[in-house]
C-alpha cells in the first residue's frame, strides 16, 4: 500500500490526532510536511505512531483490514 493511501484511511480518525496532539504537532503541519517522505519507515517517529494509531483504531472498529 502507497504512503499517501494509507495516510488518508487514518487521517480523520480520533487516534491519529490525539497521537499527533500529544507529540505536540498540529494536523495542519502534518499535512504540510509528510510529502517530503516517500516510504512510511522514512517519516518521524511521531508521524509514524499517529498513523499505527489510526490504523488501530480502524481495526478495532472493523473498518480497516490489514493484509
Amino acid at each position: 500500500m502507497k504512503l499517501h493511501d494509507r495516510i488518508n484511511r487514518v487521517i480523520n480518525t480520533a487516534a491519529f490526532e490525539e497521537s499527533l496532539s500529544k507529540s505536540g504537532m498540529e494536523l495542519f503541519d502534518f499535512q504540510c510536511e509528510w510529502p517530503k517522505y516517500s516510504q512510511f519507515d522514512d517519516l518521524p517517529e511521531a508521524y509514524r505512531k499517529a498513523i499505527e494509531a489510526g490504523e488501530s483504531e480502524l481495526f478495532r472498529t472493523g473498518e480497516l483490514t490489514l493484509v
